[in-house]
């Protein structure tokens, strides 16, 4: 089993996993610095607001619907990620790929609203 500095090396382009525990691992793992509280979510507060006041209809958002917004979102990602992993084990690979995430999309009925969204 490979270790996580070595699993995170490889998330930029495909994610690399020896088995869906090491990708469950990677995940829930966060490493606190210098003695810091652990932190409630890793996407920048300040890309989601900047996103969030693209919409016209969006007037101005509080701190807490930006925060809200963001851990949804990571919550989100986080459940893709999972079920694409079960996927890409299943078919005995250690890369997701494209043809995973539409498997999933296909296939769970909560993410039929992502159906040609990667197109």
């Amino acid at each position: 089993m490979q270790s996580t500095d070595s699993i995170q090396s490889n998330v930029d382009s495909d994610i690399n996993v020896e088995d869906a525990e090491s990708f469950t691992d990677l995940i829930s793992v966060e490493k606190p610095e210098r003695g810091l509280p652990k932190k409630l979510i890793r996407l920048p507060l300040t890309r989601v607001k900047y996103i969030m006041k693209l919409d016209s209809e969006n007037g101005k958002a509080s701190k807490d619907s930006v925060f809200l917004i963001t851990k949804a979102t990571e919550l989100f990602l986080e459940y893709l990620g999972k079920e694409c992993v079960k996927y890409a084990v299943q078919s005995k690979r250690k890369t997701v790929q494209r043809r995973d995430i539409n498997a999933v999309i296909d296939s769970v009925p909560q993410l039929c609203f992502l159906e040609g969204a990667l197109e």
